[in-house]
């Protein structure tokens, strides 16, 4: 999936979390990384956050916040969660 096509997810739902797998790590993009680390402390590795050649932020996330939060998708390399707000 193309940078531009991430960001157009990230801006079309906020309430869900994407997460995108790349050699066999997940990640997750801007505001899906930092929804993640508001309501699930612990599952997002900020110290490892990386930009990638546009300059946008990613981060490794750890699947154990699938303990958390509901699948609604799952397609070969995408993960969509619905990440409830009172955890």
């Amino acid at each position: 999936m193309e940078p531009k096509d991430i960001l157009q997810l990230e801006a079309s739902d906020t309430r869900q979390a994407y997460l995108f797998e790349e050699n066999g790590r997940w990640y997750a993009f801007e505001r899906s990384a930092r929804r993640i680390e508001n309501f699930v402390k612990g599952f997002a590795d900020f110290k490892n956050k990386i930009h990638d050649v546009c300059g946008h932020m990613k981060v490794e996330i750890d699947l154990g916040i699938l303990d958390k939060c509901s699948i609604t998708l799952c397609e070969d390399s995408t993960l969509v969660l619905d990440c409830p707000n009172n955890i």
